[in-house]
């Protein structure tokens, strides 16, 4: 009887942990037309062609995701996010970039040229297609180049916890991105620095420990 009534706690617990971890709330903010169009980091520290090898931008790291290259201007396999300059990343047809940084709350980017066979994929496993962003601000998932409709810088928040990465895949040429917020949140910044000062501080006392040691005369 006792070993049933662990058995049950530790089904509940284990639910209860399946449970919160369900428990994500991710909020989507959409910018104004020709909002943000200047702001984060292009991919202008990338040589323009196929990605071959991981890199990271700031404290965001890509891996080498098939069919994905970094672009510059409009060409056979992407379209220069409108209004923006500088090289971009472009996800292609049957292609997919993962993308891993710090635990923050929120991560932003400007995402050109939308269409509904994009998808985002967030590390809590939440996923939008191109279709339902635009939707969220009237616009259209219908890949228009030079039109804000199509061209609009986005905020994933999660509400009640962090985020560490998405996953871009596209089913078709092409998914765009650029001006995207590298530099860790403030929160995170906080929490990096003081754990340098903790580690300074362990280190000090380990130093003044053994290399100044006191005498005590008789």
């Amino acid at each position: 009887m006792r070993n049933c009534k662990i058995a049950v706690a530790a089904l509940v617990a284990s639910l209860s942990v399946a449970t919160a971890a369900k428990a994500d709330v991710i909020q989507v903010v959409v910018a104004g037309p020709s909002q943000d169009i200047s702001v984060g980091d292009n991919f202008n520290s990338q040589n323009v062609g196929p990605i071959t090898s991981s890199f990271s931008i700031g404290d965001w790291n890509f891996n080498a995701g098939p069919n994905s290259e970094v672009s510059v201007l409009s060409n056979g396999t992407g379209a220069q996010p409108f209004q923006t300059t500088g090289n971009y990343l472009s996800v292609l047809g049957g292609g997919t970039e993962n993308v891993s940084f710090s635990a923050r709350t929120s991560f932003s980017f400007f995402w050109g040229s939308i269409d509904s066979f994009n998808t985002i994929t967030l590390s809590d496993g939440t996923s939008y297609t191109g279709t339902q962003i635009a939707n969220m601000f009237g616009g259209a998932a219908n890949g228009c180049q030079l039109q804000t409709d199509c061209n609009r810088y986005v905020t994933f928040t999660d509400t009640s916890g962090t985020l560490t990465g998405f996953s871009l895949s596209s089913a078709q040429n092409s998914f765009e991105i650029t001006n995207i917020s590298a530099v860790p949140e403030p929160a995170t910044w906080a929490m990096m620095i003081l754990g340098f000062l903790g580690l300074g501080f362990l280190g000090y006392r380990k130093s003044s420990g053994t290399s100044n040691p006191t005498f005590r005369m008789a």
